[in-house]
Parts: structure tokens; C-alpha cells; sequence
């Protein structure tokens, strides 16, 4: 019941909509008074006419109960408590509340408390009272919560049990049925809980949860493509589904996963919803600039919104383009009432990456004024005075975000960083302490390997970070703060080394780079000057809103194609510098190649071991999808235009053409077909 509004619970339990409606007596003024007050969320007003209620009627259940709810929803416990033992004993078969009511109720309170011991006892007791009832909806809420109680304990039998004793009263209970399911994949047999996930789909299949569990179980069996459909099934049928277990699951198989979420783009009346889920879909694979790409269409079919400056600026600051990130955050600032507490913090940290730190202090203290206890604009503000060469500024803005919240670690490095720098070496590691003791979890974001680096632990330093890039291999973030760490530890070579590596992973960001001190110790070396021009010369293709830039759009390349007997196109192009010809599907998701081909660059050097991932499920002009091993093309070359970093498919057909799909076609830019002529032209 905490999880339901306090109003929801008094109306479940007391029934007093029921018992206001039936009595008038002026006794009863007071208590439907603060029941009124309560339905206005004013639980203030509300406690003091429940108090005069029960001055006036000491013995009255209704009133003892309405005050705990109050009291338990301040996390008052023990006035709670009283009050509830007190309904107890001033029951009267007479009054509105049933019997069992102040059980249920006391249960909830001893959960809230985490005395579980205490709550079954309740629970139990409240069971008894009304298992003999045709009140099936409350039987249900008992049984399910002491359910819930028993799996938190571990308690796994008896929570079959419950799940069982539900199903007695209701053999069509869904939600007993995936409490089984949930149990069942807590002792690993996943199998089970497929099972009985399939038999619960069977009485209604639009039950969210069927498809939230299932697909668990089916990722834990290591079938993925299965546990995509479910994940999909769980996006359709949920109206707030939880994005995590839809992300950890997609990123086993993305090309699958997109290939599938572009068929309901096409075919569900909520477009707009699966649409951003493809998006969600191109960020997970850290291919920015198609999402950039679906972010324009979405503008220009729905019209401008502050949800998709906000996120394409994300996408621009991704690809390093710092100036075209600034200019949608603004947008998305200025289309609000300008205090968006997260588009500012977004815009903070462009200016401060970018060098532009006056306009970084200024909105970090917009930020401060909208947020004062939150100690990250602190942080960042002194940060930045850091940067200015303003030390004495930026330890008041550490001090000042440590007063007010002292469970963020990145603060304590920070100002620990700078009693180091001031000589003050025992205040340094007290903070280099607290941040060990806070900072537990080996993942993105940790900064647990800087403070282990300044008490002098190289080696654990290293094994965190390691640890770090393991929990998200893809995400580019940990591999830069790798080569952070490394650099300032003095080893150089290896530094530039995980540089190089990030750089690989689509990290674009260099007026981070060029302005992060984690640097200086290897800025001048000629090999960190050379990787940083070889990178920015390898722009990332980013396919702009043909109506917003028509000025800046110019012809890339013309390309003569030959028109084949069926319709299609022939088209050269190189791949990984080998020439090839490939034929240009309008209706194929994604890049095939046959197994020859595949094979012959395999043997020849055109790839390589690493250049193989795994496998992928593409879809053809039939609207079919085939399953074929996936590989990553370094580099797709048509004409004078480029794109690098491809998954293509190889099929396993030998006679299979290599097909180059419109989407994949569309990163080069806009492409337009010149039939009469047989020429495809790329513009950008």
C-alpha cells in the first residue's frame, strides 16, 4: 500500500466514501471534513480535524485508523502504531471498518519498518477474517502483499504458496501466475517460468507482465532474438514500460532489435512511440548521426518540441560538434520558462568543455538558484573557477556543495585534488577516503580509481578501472577516463594507447580533450598531436534537416549505376579499399554480403578476426528477415563520399549479391535517384 496514494488506500480499506455518503450526524463533520481535505492533498488541514473527531469520539475505530494513515505517510511509525493498536481495541461490529481492516493496515506499517516477522503475523491474522468472504478483490491485495513480504525475505516457498492460495480463490489471477514466474527465475528455472509465463498468456494476453518476466527468462537461457520479441511485446503492451531491462536486452542483438522496432515504426498506429524507441535504439549502438537523422524526421512530421532539442544536443555533443550541441540546448532552454534544471546542467557542461567558462558559472548558478541542496553545480561551478586559475572560488564552491550534500564523491575528489595541490596532504586523503567508502559499484561514472591513484594504490587503481570498462564495454566514456587515469599516473605510451582505443569508439569530443588537465602530461608528446588530427580528420556523417539547410546542402558525388533486368541498380563502390559492386535495395534494412565475398576478404586482408561480431538478422525488399553472421566493414566507399564503421550481414548463399539498403545509403546524406540518367547523386 505505500505504493498507492494514501487517499487510494483510506478508500480500499475504510470504505468511507461509502459510510460519508450514508450518515449526516454532526459527530461525523470532523472526520468527513478531513477526508475531504485529504482527497485535496492537504494533509495538514486534514490531521487537525481528524484530531478534534477523535477528541470528540475517543473510541472510534474510523478515526484511529484515518490518523495512522496520516501518521504513516509522515514515516511516523510509532504514532502510527498507536494509533492502529488503538482501533483494535475500540472495534465494534457496529462501525464501518471491517474487522480485518486494522491488521491489513498495522501489516503495511511493520513492512514499512522492515519488521517482516511481525507484518506475516498481521497479514495472516487479516487473512483468516475474510478468507471465507466473496470479497476476492481484498483476499487478492492480502495475499499478494504477504507474497511480496516472503520474496523479500527470500522466502521463495511461502511465497509460492500465496501465489497458489490466490490462484485457489481465482484461477484466472494473472498477477499470482507471474508471481510464480518471478520465483521461478529467482531459483533459475527459467524454463519454468517460460512455461508458466505461456500459460498466463493464454487467459489475457494484454498483461504487460507476461512479457517483462518471459523475456528474463529467455535471456537467461541465452536466447536473445526471443527475448527482443517479448522485450517488444512488454514496449506495445506497457504504458510505462522500465527502459533498463529493454536496453540490457536490445544491446545483445541490436541489428535484430531494429530490424523490428522499424517494422512497428511502420505498422503501429503510436508511431511517434516507436520512433523514439528506434532512436533509442541507434544511441545504444552509439550511432549518433542516424539518430540525429530520425530526431529531423520527427521535427519536421510532429513539429518542434523541447524533448528533441534536448536529446539531438546530446547527439551533436556526442559526435563533437560542441557549437551545434550548444545551439539545441538553448533552443529547448528558451522554448521553456528557461530554469529546465537539466537542460542547463547539459549547457554547463558544453560551455565548460568547450573552454567558455563564464557562461558555464552562469548557468551552474542558475542551477544553484533553482537547486540549492544538490551538491553537483557546486561541484562543476568550482570546477570551472578551478580552470580559470581561481583556486580560492572554486574551494568555496566545494565546501559549499559538501555543507549541503555529502553523498556525491565526485565533490570530495575534487576538493581533495586541491588540498593536494595546496600541500595539505591529510585533508586530501581524508576526502580521498570518503570517497572509497561511498563510492562501491565498479561502473560508469565511478570515481573511486582517482582516489585510489592519489593514496598512492596504483595497482588497485587500475584493476577498478578495468572493472569499470568491463560493466559497459561499449560505451567510449570509461576507455577516456582509462587513458586519464593512465596519464596521469606517468604511463604515457599506455595513455595514448587507450586514447586511441576511445577515439575508435566514436569519442568526439575534443574541446573536452583539448582542455582536460587529465592531459597535460602527454598534450605536447607528437604522437597525442598526431592521433588528435588523424581523428578530427575523420568527421563523423551526420545527415542534417534537408529543409533547414538548404543553403549549406552541395553535391558530394554522382554516381553512373546500371540498371539490371529486374529493376535494380548496380553500383561500384570500394569496401575496406577492395573494389566491389554492390545493388542498391530500397526495400533491405541494412548491409548483406555473400559468403565468397566475405570469405575472399577474410583470406586476403581486406578483414580481419576482430572485424567479425558475432550474428545479425537484416530484412530484404520482401519485408523478410534473414539470419546471416555479422561483421563490421571498416570502411564503405561510393563515389567521393564515406562512411565507416558498418555492420553488414553475410548470408550464407554464395550467390548472394552485396546489397547496400536505402538506410545505410541515407548516413552519406541525401541521396536522390536520377532514373532517366542512371546516376545516384549523394548531397550534404
Amino acid at each position: 500500500m505505500k505504493k498507492v496514494l494514501l487517499t487510494t488506500a483510506l478508500l480500499l480499506i475504510m470504505g468511507l466514501h461509502l459510510c460519508f455518503a450514508q450518515k449526516s450526524q454532526s459527530s461525523d463533520y470532523n472526520l468527513r471534513k478531513a477526508y475531504e481535505l485529504l482527497e485535496q492533498k492537504d494533509e495538514k488541514e486534514a490531521m487537525k480535524y481528524v484530531n478534534q473527531y477523535i477528541n470528540e469520539n475517543p473510541k472510534s475505530s474510523n478515526g484511529y485508523i484515518f490518523r495512522a494513515g496520516l501518521y504513516q505517510n509522515q514515516n511516523k511509525f510509532g504514532q502510527a502504531l498507536m494509533d492502529i493498536n488503538n482501533a483494535i481495541k475500540h472495534w465494534d461490529k457496529n462501525e464501518d471498518v471491517p474487522k480485518y481492516a486494522p491488521y491489513w493496515w498495522r501489516a503495511d506499517i511493520y513492512v514499512d519498518m522492515e519488521m517482516y516477522d511481525k507484518a506475516i503475523a498481521d497479514f495472516s491474522t487479516a487473512y483468516k477474517m475474510i478468507a471465507k468472504s466473496d470479497d476476492l478483490e481484498t483476499i487478492h491485495e492480502i495475499l499478494y502483499q504477504r507474497a511480496g513480504v516472503y520474496y523479500n525475505m527470500k522466502d521463495y516457498a511461502n511465497a509460492d504458496a500465496d501465489y497458489q492460495l490466490m490462484l485457489k480463490h481465482n484461477e484466472a489471477d494473472q498477477v499470482a501466475m507471474i508471481g510464480l514466474v518471478r520465483n521461478m527465475i529467482q531459483r533459475e528455472d527459467y524454463q519454468g517460468a517460460i512455461n508458466m509465463a505461456d500459460k498466463c498468456e493464454k487467459y489475457d494476453d494484454s498483461y504487460s507482465e507476461i512479457y517483462r518476466f518471459r523475456m528474463q527468462a529467455y535471456d537467461k537461457l541465452g536466447k536473445t532474438d526471443p527475448a527482443i520479441d517479448d522485450a517488444i511485446r512488454y514496449f506495445d503492451k506497457d504504458d510505462d514500460p522500465e527502459s533498463s531491462y529493454i536496453e540490457e536486452i536490445f544491446k545483445k542483438h541490436l541489428s535484430y532489435a531494429l530490424a523490428k522496432v522499424s517494422a512497428m515504426c511502420n505498422k503501429d498506429s503510436e508511431r511517434m512511440r516507436w520512433k523514439m524507441l528506434k532512436i533509442n535504439i541507434y544511441e545504444w549502438s552509439y550511432d549518433f548521426a542516424s539518430a540525429i537523422a530520425e530526431y529531423n524526421k520527427i521535427e519536421k512530421e510532429y513539429g518542434s518540441a523541447p524533448m528533441i532539442y534536448y536529446y539531438r544536443s546530446q547527439c551533436y555533443h556526442e559526435l563533437g560538434d560542441s557549437n551545434k550541441a550548444i545551439e539545441e540546448i538553448t533552443k529547448c532552454i528558451e522554448m521553456g520558462n528557461g530554469r529546465d534544471y537539466y537542460a542547463l546542467a547539459e549547457r554547463a557542461d558544453f560551455y565548460r568543455e568547450s573552454g567558455r567558462y563564464d557562461e558555464a558559472i552562469n548557468d551552474f548558478s542558475k542551477m544553484i538558484e533553482i537547486l540549492p541542496t544538490d551538491a553537483y553545480a557546486y561541484y562543476k561551478r568550482g570546477w570551472c573557477y578551478e580552470l580559470k586559475g581561481d583556486d580560492k572560488t572554486a574551494m568555496e564552491n566545494y565546501n559549499a556543495g559538501i555543507d549541503v550534500d555529502k553523498e556525491y564523491p565526485y565533490i570530495f575528489l575534487m576538493r581533495g585534488e586541491l588540498y593536494r595541490k595546496q600541500g595539505q596532504n591529510e585533508l586530501a586523503n581524508a576526502d580521498f577516503e570518503e570517497i572509497l567508502k561511498q563510492d562501491t559499484v565498479a561502473k560508469s561514472g565511478s570515481c573511486r580509481q582517482y582516489a585510489l591513484l592519489f593514496l598512492g594504490r596504483n595497482n588497485e587503481a587500475i584493476e577498478w578501472m578495468d572493472k569499470i570498462v568491463a560493466s559497459d564495454p561499449d560505451n567510449n566514456g570509461p576507455y577516456y577516463d582509462r587513458a586519464c587515469l593512465l596519464s596521469r599516473m606517468g604511463k604515457a605510451d599506455e595513455a595514448i594507447a587507450a586514447l586511441r582505443v576511445t577515439l575508435e569508439k566514436g569519442y568526439r569530443s575534443f574541446a573536452h580533450i583539448e582542455n582536460d588537465d587529465d592531459m597535460d602530461p602527454i598534450r605536447n608528446r607528437p604522437d597525442f598531436i598526431a592521433l588528435i588530427e588523424e581523428y578530427k580528420n575523420k568527421p563523423a556523417v551526420v545527415i542534417n534537416n534537408e529543409e533547414d539547410t538548404k543553403d549549406e546542402i552541395s553535391v558530394i558525388s554522382e554516381i553512373q549505376m546500371k540498371k539490371m533486368y529486374s529493376g535494380v541498380y548496380e553500383v561500384a563502390c570500394t569496401i575496406n579499399n577492395l573494389p566491389l559492386k554492390f545493388i542498391f535495395d530500397t526495400g533491405a534494412s541494412s548491409v548483406s554480403i555473400s559468403s565468397v565475398e566475405a570469405s575472399f576478404m577474410l583470406k586476403n586482408g581486406y578483414l580481419t578476426a576482430e572485424d567479425i561480431k558475432g550474428k545479425e538478422y537484416f530484412s530484404t525488399a520482401t519485408g523478410e528477415i534473414h539470419e546471416g553472421t555479422i561483421i563490421r566493414l571498416r570502411e564503405i566507399k561510393i563515389g567521393d563520399a564515406v562512411l565507416r564503421n558498418v555492420d553488414a550481414s553475410v548470408a550464407h548463399n554464395q550467390q548472394a549479391p552485396l546489397l547496400l539498403g536505402q538506410s545505410v545509403l541515407e548516413r552519406f546524406g541525401t541521396i536522390t535517384i536520377d532514373n532517366i540518367n542512371s546516376k545516384l547523386i549523394i548531397k550534404q
